[in-house]
């Protein structure tokens, strides 16, 4: 079995505890088939680059998460930095970008929407899909994607939505990923979301080193450990877990414009 690890964090310090090169050396001799890197601002979109051009089934994400916005100077000097980053071929997406309205401390509402939209906009003329995070922002998340409906693709990264919300952007031609906090007990209801999501639009990922599937919660989370997200997920479904790992990690190859695996992404 081999799966598409479609958002983890190698950067993350809590990686600073194991040698990252052997770490990364040793998860695609495992279950994983490839990942991708999500960067929150523009150091850490330099460093999935980086990693991409030295792991050939690494690739990067670029951008600037709704948190870390205070990060960077000027909106327009930042989105000319991103702008750059995405002409390198390791590059396959925009994110991870969205809202967070979790934190009291996070910058104000308004401020978070309007580097979203620029980020979407971004997307938009380049033509590259763009990976979500919304936490307690389901509404306004929604209604920018919708804003853009038709002109922007891409994925709800660990959807905490509703069956509905996800059904709706699948409608508009998107992807949901789930994490491992579909494997925790309270997760009754994403559980819903899970079976709702088709299999064609249906992808997993880590969030590593966050979100540990059920058993190794409480652990640094890995690639290897989306295994345990799959066969939840594919329990729920009542689906064979090797042809769902088979048919979600074609998807991921095609959200991100991979034709083989190991090869730079098609340009977009």
């Amino acid at each position: 079995m081999k799966i598409f690890d479609t958002h983890a964090h190698y950067d993350d310090e809590k990686f600073d505890a194991f040698d990252r090169d052997e770490l990364l050396k040793t998860l695609f001799d495992t279950n994983v088939a490839a990942i991708t890197g999500a960067a929150v601002n523009l150091k850490t979109s330099a460093t999935q680059i980086g990693f991409a051009k030295k792991y050939p089934r690494f690739y990067a994400a670029v951008g600037i998460h709704p948190e870390n916005i205070y990060d960077e100077g000027e909106l327009d000097e930042t989105i000319d930095r991103l702008r750059e980053y995405l002409d390198c071929p390791e590059t396959v997406a925009i994110g991870e970008i969205g809202l967070d309205y979790y934190w009291e401390q996070n910058p104000p509402r308004e401020v978070q929407k309007q580097w979203f939209r620029a980020q979407m906009q971004l997307a938009c003329e380049t033509g590259y899909p763009v990976i979500i995070h919304d936490r307690e922002a389901h509404g306004d998340v929604f209604d920018i994607i919708s804003e853009y409906k038709g002109k922007v693709t891409g994925v709800l990264h660990s959807c905490s939505a509703s069956a509905e919300m996800a059904s709706q952007l699948v409608r508009y031609g998107w992807y949901i990923s789930f994490s491992g906090v579909i494997t925790y007990k309270n997760a009754t209801r994403l559980a819903e979301t899970v079976a709702a999501v088709p299999s064609d639009r249906l992808l997993f990922e880590t969030d590593c080193p966050y979100l540990a599937p059920v058993p190794m919660r409480g652990k640094i989370n890995r690639s290897d450990y989306v295994e345990y997200t799959l066969r939840r997920a594919a329990e729920i479904r009542n689906e064979d877990p090797e042809m769902l790992a088979r048919r979600t990690t074609e998807n991921a190859m095609k959200l991100f414009g991979i034709e083989k695996l190991g090869e730079k992404p098609c340009r977009r």
